[in-house]
């Protein structure tokens, strides 16, 4: 366990050594002062650190008021700092693996290595040792057409093409990303900028060693800044590659290590219909590091963006067939072949499975391009799904081998795993009837009106009459049981819950489809009745409670607004001109902007394709339910944040609310993904004719209201 321990920074190891010594909470401005840092440096570098300190029975905690404490036993905490110690005392604890690394990544960097004797001091071996460390270092190298050249008394010289170089370095960092941290990007969050976040908790003595930091975070900014179309296409594991790519090539533009193409092929890349799109990526860098993107740079971000996988299918990059590794028909008659290997190894029948045959001609056009031009592609799920679902993994692995040896063509076991998953879903429809039932779902957020009544759309549209869904606040959760309800779905962990829940990510990845799909699945096999949802109020109260909900629903209609904003603000600057527009004076103004930013701290809803932002809130800064947009003074707004919207979509609630409101405004949610008018409406028409297609998208939530509370 040593050897994790080994990598962490000496000013992590000396924050951790203070908070074993010290048995109650420590502020993090105090622990900042004696590490001789910034509240906010430390904060980064303890991120994650609880994944170290589980392995010796350690944790550390927080309290707001308090500061930062190491939970654990006196021995453990003892342990623990005893190997701290040792690591600060610079103790032999670099182990062979570890200098090699070490060893590997300077050559890849400076393409040289300095005299032995210098790394022999450093790592406190012989220089035999690390001549042998040299020589385990040599196999890997010639992989990639690398050779290091000896002379005695000289520095190590290694010679190789330019491209050989960059794909040795990306490489090297996808093997030293650790694996727990880069799944959990791909199954937990797919929120681009947790990407960000992630490299920021990289130790200085790991990755990050091979990359120039200062450039790997103006990469990030700059596509942050301008990038609004990629980050939503690409799978996180090729975004990540995109962002290595543009650093790795930037960095050696700078140096002046030009790249060479074959021209036949720079010819072919340059007429493919992504070398367009990669030229404007380049464009942004050019901008902002004056340089000159020479073709062959453009290209090769071309061809990473065709070898790319997608998050979601229906994505799919399309190009010109003159321009793909293989028409549209080879393609389709590969796919079929591969699925008859598979059927022969496995013995099954799935050939009629629609899913799988678009699924495979999705995956494999990006796929054949990838080992067209020998790109690897990183699959973070391999391990589990080697070992999980083995047989499954086998057979695709003797059907694909099959069809590799006929096309002279060598697969690697990364997409193979992508392979795999495809047939395993196949399977398990091909194992599953047809629900018994129509299963319950409810979507939960904080206030109900947001991101869960989207979700729930979407979710909808995909699964169709096999389920009735529905918003909910997170406040409603506590009145919801079995017998209502079968399955919670939410952005955000809830607790306590007595219903199955699956946390999703907001942009609803296809790993949660398929996690949902397994659960609705699985839950309609069952009997169940149901029991009826009734509001237990009596005639007097019932009437207050329509009047109540009736006059909220008026004033809505009646104050439905449409403001026209300066195209170039930033979204913070939006969120004060909403607040203090809205308010009807100065404090309400700044308890809804308060709100609205404390409501965006949890996760924009940022919908590009339809083109609108939403801000929603529960707030006290309002005594009715608001409905109002903001739009752009010209066709669409152009700041950082929000280029390429047109409408920003304002919907707060009071604190104090009738029944049912929660529902109205949901469906006020809903319909802008749902309800092609009434986001046009939204987008481009007059006062009036808003009002008139709010009232016609409310009306029907708020009649079966009635009629629900009429008992």
């Amino acid at each position: 366990m040593t050897q994790r321990l080994s990598i962490i920074s000496p000013r992590l190891i000396h924050c951790l050594t203070l908070l074993a010594d010290t048995q109650g909470y420590i502020t993090v401005a105090d622990l900042a002062v004696q590490c001789k840092t910034s509240k906010r440096t430390l904060f980064r570098e303890l991120k994650d650190i609880n994944y170290l300190l589980q392995t010796y029975t350690l944790t550390l905690s927080s309290k707001t008021g308090l500061g930062i404490k190491m939970e654990g036993n006196s021995d453990e905490k003892l342990h623990f700092k005893s190997l701290l110690l040792q690591i600060s005392a610079g103790n032999n604890l670099v182990v062979k693996e570890d200098r090699q690394s070490y060893l590997l990544a300077e050559i890849l960097k400076n393409k040289c290595l300095e005299k032995l004797a210098m790394y022999s001091h450093q790592f406190q071996v012989s220089e035999a040792t690390i001549s042998n460390d040299v020589n385990s270092i040599e196999p890997i190298l010639r992989t990639y057409n690398l050779q290091l050249n000896r002379k005695p008394g000289s520095n190590l010289v290694c010679n190789g093409k330019e491209e050989d170089f960059r794909r040795a370095i990306t490489d090297f960092v996808f093997k030293h990303i650790e694996e727990d941290k880069f799944s959990r990007i791909f199954n937990l969050s797919q929120d681009p900028w947790d990407v960000e976040d992630y490299f920021k908790s990289q130790e200085p003595d790991g990755i990050l060693r091979l990359l120039n930091k200062d450039l790997l975070w103006r990469v990030i900014t700059v596509l942050k800044d301008n990038d609004t179309v990629w980050i939503y296409r690409l799978a996180q594991g090729s975004y990540i590659g995109l962002i290595l790519h543009l650093t790795i090539a930037l960095e050696r533009m700078m140096n002046q290590d030009r790249i060479q193409m074959n021209p036949l092929l720079l010819q072919q890349m340059k007429k493919d219909s992504l070398f367009d799109q990669a030229k404007i990526l380049a464009e942004y860098f050019e901008d902002e590091f004056e340089i000159q993107f020479p073709t062959e740079e453009v290209a090769y971000i071309a061809m990473h963006l065709k070898g790319a996988r997608l998050l979601h299918i229906e994505d799919a990059l399309r190009s010109d067939e003159s321009e793909t590794v293989v028409s549209q028909y080879e393609l389709t008659n590969i796919v079929y072949q591969l699925v008859d290997c598979f059927e022969e190894t496995a013995n099954v029948h799935v050939k009629q499975d629609e899913v799988l045959i678009s699924g495979l001609i999705t995956h494999l056009r990006p796929a054949l391009t990838r080992i067209k031009y020998n790109m690897e592609i990183r699959n973070p799920l391999l391990r589990q799904i080697q070992t999980q679902y083995t047989q499954v993994y086998e057979d695709s692995a003797a059907a694909v081998n099959k069809m590799a040896a006929k096309y002279q063509i060598k697969v690697v076991d990364d997409e193979i795993g992508f392979i795999a998953l495809h047939f395993g879903a196949a399977l398990e429809r091909m194992n599953q009837t047809k629900p018994h039932r129509t299963v319950r779902v409810v979507v939960v957020c904080a206030s109900g009106i947001g991101i869960s009544s989207l979700l729930a759309s979407r979710i909808k549209r995909i699964f169709k009459d096999d389920i009735l869904i529905e918003a909910r606040s997170q406040m409603d959760v506590k009145e919801l049981d079995d017998k209502i309800c079968d399955l919670l779905i939410s952005t955000m962990k809830l607790s306590p819950v007595t219903l199955p829940l699956i946390v999703v990510n907001p942009l609803l990845s296809d790993s949660d489809i398929e996690v949902i799909k397994g659960m609705i699945i699985e839950l309609a096999k069952t009997k169940k009745s149901y029991g009826k949802e009734t509001i237990n109020l009596n005639f007097t109260q019932q009437l207050y409670e329509l009047s109540n909900l009736s006059s909220s629903v008026a004033t809505l209609i009646d104050e439905v607004d449409i403001v026209e904003v300066e195209q170039g603000l930033q979204m913070d600057k939006i969120i004060n001109i909403v607040g203090y527009r809205i308010g009807k004076n100065p404090k309400s103004g700044k308890l809804i902007v308060k709100d609205l930013k404390e409501r965006e701290k949890m996760g924009s809803i940022h919908m590009q394709s339809e083109k609108f932002v939403m801000f929603h809130a529960k707030t006290g800064g309002v005594e009715s339910p608001v409905f109002m947009i903001f739009r752009s003074e010209l066709d669409e707004f152009n700041s950082t944040h929000l280029k390429g919207i047109r409408s920003i979509v304002v919907l707060l609630v009071p604190l104090s609310q009738p029944r049912g409101l929660n529902q109205v405004m949901s469906r006020l949610s809903a319909a802008l993904v749902e309800d092609e008018a009434y986001l046009n409406a939204v987008h481009h028409e007059d006062k009036s004719h808003l009002r008139n297609h709010v009232e016609r998208v409310i009306h029907p939530v708020l009649s079966e209201w009635i009629e629900k509370l009429a008992g």
